[in-house]
């Protein structure tokens, strides 16, 4: 079983380089996606992939989002996926390239997964350095992914989750991936879809940070339901398999 990590990128050079190689030394391929960065973490990343082995970078011409860059990561897993460079079982780990998601946590989330079997492992958060209405908000939302997932989550919201390879496919029919619908959407949609998720991994935040707005907190909700009624309603968001995606800066395998 093969370990991916999958980071997407916006305007982070003053943490990248202390995250990337943490990281890198706890899986077996590196996937960045920057999404349009308009300081230096382009170019870091593309130079640290240069000295590194089994890692990816995908530039993204223009800022579209934290979904939409995980979408890209997704989609050229997928091709990797196809082409069977990768197996079905191997495992996806998402994860923030700001440095509050614990790097030691990898492999013990990777374990946790194969011993329960698990297609989809969300961590559920320590909310310890959060503002108190961070922590009501946190407590919505997860109500509100309860409610279209039909899965009892603890913390829905979590950046930092495990996913078996062969959840990609039917995952990215339904999934649009816009703003920061990828919490709800992912939640949803995996659960709605059969896969075995998990929400029981408890993991601690290095440091809080947040960069939503009670505008996206809305936003979020509605995408969610909508991912629900694309689910219901049977109606993918694309309808045939992906294209071989386009050169990366460093190939991964």
């Amino acid at each position: 079983m093969r370990k991916i990590a999958l980071l997407p990128v916006y305007n982070e050079e003053s943490t990248l380089l202390s995250v990337l190689e943490p990281i890198f030394s706890q899986v077996d391929m590196l996937v960045v996606v920057d999404d349009g960065s308009t300081d230096s973490s382009l170019r870091l990343a593309q130079k640290w992939a240069q000295e590194h082995p089994r890692t990816a970078v995908l530039p993204l011409a223009k800022n579209r989002g934290m979904s939409a860059a995980l979408r890209e990561g997704f989609t050229y897993i997928e091709t990797l996926l196809a082409k069977h460079e990768l197996d079905s079982d191997d495992l996806l780990l998402t994860l923030d390239a700001d440095g509050q998601h614990d790097w030691r946590a990898i492999r013990p989330l990777c374990k946790y997964v194969e011993n329960g079997g698990f297609d989809v492992a969300l961590t559920s958060r320590d909310f310890a350095l959060y503002p108190v209405h961070k922590r009501i908000g946190n407590r919505l939302m997860t109500l509100w992914g309860r409610v279209w997932s039909g899965f009892a989550y603890s913390d829905v919201e979590s950046g930092f989750r495990a996913m078996r390879l062969k959840v990609l496919p039917d995952l990215l029919d339904y999934y649009a991936g816009r703003r920061y619908s990828c919490a709800q959407e992912i939640a949803v949609l995996t659960a709605r879809l059969g896969f075995k998720v998990d929400n029981g991994f408890r993991t601690t935040i290095r440091h809080y940070r947040s960069q939503t707005s009670m505008r996206d907190v809305v936003i979020n909700a509605w995408l969610g339901f909508l991912a629900f009624s694309r689910w219901a309603m049977g109606r993918k968001t694309r309808s045939r398999p992906a294209a071989a995606h386009g050169a990366a800066s460093t190939e991964a395998l």
